[in-house]
């Protein structure tokens, strides 16, 4: 598959059956979809699992693909599902530690250096504090770089409501993060 085809045209073919479509989707998104279940799951076999079913869903259920948001969108709207399937009645949600989130096998591009043990600390007692979809607004536009239209077509909701539970996140992560550093700022 030719390098510079865009993620539309690649959905097209995948449309058509083109498995050299779904090769050339599955290595750009690969990644990004793991790192996201990781977050909302907590376990790396588990997150591997969600991985291969959705990418086997997305081959299976091409044709269901509008083309109305994006592809990534679209996907991960579909890795969401199976993550909240999982964390259902019956299977607890586990907090991830800091450094699962921010580092240690899930690397974030916008991770550059450890922040010190402190703030670590505070960051990851703040973020237990916010509600599981502050957590994963958080995760999918801010460490995975989503955009706000990507964001919102995976958690099922407008753009301009992932716009506002995304300020509403930050607010409260701030808010929260300055509880548990003492700060009066």
């Amino acid at each position: 598959m030719e390098d510079g085809l865009t993620d539309s045209e690649a959905a097209r073919r995948l449309q058509r059956g083109d498995e050299e479509a779904l090769i050339a989707l599955y290595d750009r998104y690969l990644d990004r979809v793991f790192r996201f279940a990781m977050r909302l799951l907590g376990r790396r076999e588990d997150a591997e699992e969600v991985v291969g079913q959705a990418f086997l869903q997305a081959f299976r259920n091409a044709r269901s693909y509008r083309g109305e948001g994006t592809f990534s969108g679209w996907l991960f709207r579909i890795a969401r599902n199976l993550c909240l399937d999982r964390l259902r009645p019956g299977r607890r949600f586990q907090m991830i530690s800091l450094d699962e989130l921010l580092g240690e096998g899930i690397e974030s591009p916008s991770t550059k250096a450890p922040p010190d043990s402190t703030l670590r600390l505070a960051v990851q007692q703040a973020l237990q504090k916010l509600p599981p979809g502050y957590r994963r607004v958080l995760a999918m536009r801010d460490l995975d770089g989503m955009t706000n239209a990507e964001a919102a077509q995976a958690m099922g909701r407008s753009p301009s409501s992932t716009k506002s539970l995304h300020f509403r996140a930050r607010r409260a992560l701030r808010d929260a993060l300055l509880e548990a550093l003492g700060s009066e700022e």
